[in-house]
């Protein structure tokens, strides 16, 4: 236990950090899911199809591949570096990359909640004139959202655990900083250990809020 207690410090270091990273890449997984899925439900059809190919190519290509080719080969295109400084642009692009990834898949959960709903629901509040956007804002997506809580949550999980894969691309984060301590200990075991409970923790954290969260917004049944 002492090589726990004594390195334990980087360890919380490093989990503030995937936390930090989360926390954003989850904000910009929900953004940029809303927006695609609009535009994936759009009448125009190039922005039908610029969402398609985006969701197509992000679902379908590895997240670590992804991270390789935008945080350590674009910089080898373009000045990338020189544009936001060689320490700043890894951590930006690692978590726009994490964010763009993440937000393929919440596209899908979303553009299905929202088709989920009642389309008499639209009819209703159209012949109360309401215009496409208030339909949207104040009728579909309140009703497409408390759907949608099961899988944005267990989305939200994966990109917790998906922080793991920026230690290949050099960003600091809990794994990273796991590397090190068991590079300088040698106790893999242990370490390693700790990093799974820390992970555990955080994600079973999580899903007893998502379950709040569904009983919070539990339509009226009676």
């Amino acid at each position: 236990m002492n090589v726990i207690w004594e390195n334990l410090p980087y360890i919380l270091d490093g989990l503030r950090l995937t936390v930090q990273y989360s926390i954003v890449a989850i904000l910009l997984m929900l953004v940029i899911g809303l927006i695609a899925a609009l535009m994936r439900l759009s009448k125009v059809r190039i922005m039908r199809g610029i969402a398609t190919a985006y969701v197509e190519i992000f679902r379908s290509t590895p997240l670590l591949v992804q991270l390789f080719f935008i945080v350590l080969g674009l910089p080898a295109l373009l000045p990338v570096n020189e544009w936001f400084g060689q320490l700043f642009y890894p951590i930006m692009a690692a978590a726009l990359t994490l964010s763009l990834n993440e937000g393929a898949y919440v596209t899908e959960i979303i553009r299905a909640g929202i088709l989920g709903v009642d389309r008499g629901q639209k009819e209703a509040a159209a012949s109360i004139a309401m215009t496409g956007f208030q339909t949207m804002r104040y009728i579909v997506l309140p009703q497409a959202f408390k759907r949608m809580i099961p899988p944005l949550v267990n989305q939200a999980a994966q990109t917790i655990k998906d922080t793991s894969l920026l230690a290949p691309v050099g960003i600091i984060e809990l794994v990273y900083q796991g590397e090190v301590v068991i590079a300088q200990t040698f106790a893999s075991f242990k370490i390693w250990g700790l990093i799974a409970v820390l992970y555990f923790i955080i994600i079973f954290a999580v899903s007893k809020f998502a379950s709040y969260l569904e009983r919070r917004f539990q339509v009226d049944k009676r």
